[in-house]
């Protein structure tokens, strides 16, 4: 994945990207509970005797719960190169007023109590990994700081995380509490290495994981080739149901209508697909044209892309007679196009890459400084674009395969993966048929959940869609071992 705004790349970097919103209804609670709030630094490092980062968190705590009782929830995004802050605003117990239909405040932004907080069932920590946030490398014997190249690796940064959990828990005094661990994008490979490496090598067996519009390491979608066919199948019902939205497809903008599109993917689309190079130019255009309708896009279109249209493409085209260009993260969301000549690319940045840090920072920095008494120079990196391009990415950790070793190996664990319907960066479709092929123990499958709601890969930004994921995720922590 590279730092560009090509399908896999900015979208999965920027993911690290979460929510936050105006509350008409909660799901949860009016009140949130009485709790602790501390923000701080942890040192870790690979040698626990010589620590070489220090990790800034903030932590919330219910008072007076049992903690052999009172779970607690490890929370970190993704990128690689976030910090939690998205997710932070998104399930903590303090969140940035919105109008709640998924559009972005606006600045100067403030902050309110969040009543679909999930400090109402789990503790939260919520992790800054190292030149995200405040974190950063500590100064070596020559007095400068060290060399941070090992955090900025798949395998480095799971161990650098897993590290700061299980230091967490012994200066906390929480070994003995039920454990989770939640993440965005990114993040959804952090966890389903997290699952394995927690359990193989620092003795933490997890309670609950919930993966939050996750990406995965699948080698072949970092390499799509043109005869890959999950890729496009899997992006398809997306490209659908965004259509649909906006009133530009063949389906209506409900729960039929995305059933619908995808039954097609999985069978008249694969096979149309694959059997292009064998049918005659009537059926290949009638199959142009179905795919067309699908998504809203000229038949013409589609056939110049050979039935798979580019969701940097499709974001460039659905609303282009109107001047307008998508949002990469959430097809729902609609801006002009700054350059509208250019078709074959998105001229801009989507909104929610180039201007949300600007919405989220000031607010949040006056928070920690003045609520949580939390005050330092260093700068509060929201989105490191240096990090996500020095990310080594070869590694063989974080597969869905992790998950699902993770869920036939513990049977103490459950995970539950999340999504929106219109989020052009990680499908949800794409989620579900990965983790139903590699979790293939039925007792392991019966722990395996997924829920999908209305809005892109922030969902949370539309308030419905947020109180009915606390109301979900309460009922997945709640629900009997």
């Amino acid at each position: 994945m590279t730092l560009s705004i090509r399908r896999r790349g900015l979208l999965v970097l920027a993911l690290g990207l979460a929510a936050w919103f105006a509350v008409p209804l909660s799901a949860v609670a009016q009140k949130l509970p009485d709790y602790n709030a501390s923000a701080g630094m942890l040192k870790i490092g690979p040698d626990p005797e010589r620590p070489d980062a220090e990790i800034f968190h903030v932590a919330y705590t219910l008072k007076g719960a049992d903690p052999a009782k009172r779970p607690v929830t490890f929370v970190f995004n993704g990128g690689p190169g976030a910090a939690s802050i998205y997710l932070h605003l998104a399930i903590g117990p303090k969140t940035i007023v919105t109008a709640g239909d998924g559009s972005f405040p606006a600045v100067p932004a403030r902050l309110e109590d969040n009543p679909d907080s999930w400090i109402a069932f789990t503790d939260l920590v919520f992790i800054d990994p190292v030149g995200t946030g405040y974190s950063r490398m500590l100064p070596g014997p020559d007095g400068k700081p060290g060399d941070p190249k090992t955090y900025y690796s798949v395998d480095g940064d799971v161990d650098a995380i897993a590290g700061f959990i299980r230091q967490w828990l012994t200066v906390n005094k929480r070994w003995g509490s039920p454990k989770g661990i939640a993440g965005e994008s990114y993040a959804g490979q952090r966890i389903a290495a997290l699952t394995r490496v927690l359990a193989e090598h620092y003795g933490i067996n997890l309670n609950r994981a919930v993966l939050i519009s996750p990406a995965f390491n699948v080698p072949t979608l970092n390499d799509t080739h043109v005869y890959d066919l999950l890729e496009p199948i899997t992006l398809l019902p997306t490209q659908a149901a965004v259509a649909a939205y906006h009133g530009k497809s063949t389906v209506k903008n409900d729960a039929a209508g995305r059933k619908a599109a995808e039954d097609f993917a999985l069978r008249g689309y694969l096979t149309g697909l694959a059997t292009l190079g064998e049918v005659s130019p009537a059926e290949q255009a009638a199959f142009y044209g179905k795919v067309g309708g699908l998504i809203g896009l000229d038949p013409a279109l589609v056939a110049r892309h050979r039935g798979r249209v580019p969701a940097t493409v499709f974001v460039i085209e659905l609303l282009a007679a109107q001047g307008k260009v998508l949002d990469n993260f959430d097809g729902t969301q609609a801006s002009d196009n700054p350059v509208p000549e250019k078709r074959d690319e998105v001229g801009a940045a989507p909104r929610s890459f180039s201007v949300l840090s600007g919405v989220l920072l000031p607010p949040f920095i006056d928070y920690v400084q003045r609520d949580l008494g939390y005050t330092t120079e260093r700068p509060y990196i929201v989105l490191s674009l240096e990090v996500g391009g020095l990310w080594d990415r070869k590694s063989k950790l974080g597969t869905p395969e992790d998950l699902a070793v993770a869920l036939t190996q513990n049977t103490d664990l459950k995970a539950l993966v999340v999504h929106g319907y219109h989020d052009l960066g990680t499908y949800y479709t794409l989620s579900r048929y990965l983790l139903e092929q590699s979790v293939r123990s039925p007792s392991a499958h019966k722990r395996l959940s997924f829920h999908n709601y209305d809005g892109g890969h922030m969902f949370y930004f539309r308030s419905q869609s947020r109180a009915q994921l606390a109301k979900d995720v309460r009922g997945f922590f709640e629900a009997a071992p």
